[in-house]
């Protein structure tokens, strides 16, 4: 037996999924790769490879008409406090906003991820869990890890979540 001790590798203090991905790399001595013969991303919320379930959704997201108006999204809401967004059913208002919004808070500081958590209501018992389930579907995550939800006498979160 070696006098090398495991280090534990801590992916949340790298920024870049690049810097992720060779960090993995170092520690492991394995590269990762995807369909496509190259080395994958690494989700970045639980420091697994996407799937490819992953990579078939984000092309669905990105059809969405919020998709489009995401660069905007963001520069709004830099500059306010408070934003009324409007918009038609199925336009991803619901599922796509919060994931800008958590996105965004990342991006600026990534220490705030682990002590803020973006939280969005929905009116009924069915909708914040299939809501939430998608959402989670849509990161990649589990439910009730990254991604949760609260309901009457249910709390289906942990000290992960990120997204409520």
């Amino acid at each position: 037996m070696g006098t090398e001790r495991k280090r534990k590798v801590s992916l949340f203090d790298v920024v870049d999924e690049t810097s992720v991905s060779a960090k993995i790399v170092k520690s492991n001595g394995a590269m990762i790769s995807n369909n496509n013969g190259g080395s994958s991303s690494i989700n970045r919320w639980n420091g697994k490879p996407y799937s490819q379930r992953y990579y078939d959704i984000l092309e669905k997201r990105k059809n969405l008409p919020v998709w489009h108006q995401k660069e905007e999204f963001l520069q709004v809401l830099k500059k306010n406090q408070a934003i009324v967004l409007v918009g038609e059913t199925g336009s991803g208002k619901t599922t796509q906003i919060p994931q800008f919004v958590l996105e965004a808070i990342e991006l600026e500081s990534p220490d705030k991820r682990r002590k803020m958590m973006i939280g969005c209501t929905q009116p009924r018992r069915v909708a914040a869990m299939s809501v939430s389930r998608r959402v989670a579907e849509e990161m990649d995550v589990t439910i009730g890890e990254e991604v949760g939800y609260s309901i009457r006498f249910e709390d289906c979160s942990s000290a992960k979540t990120v997204l409520k």
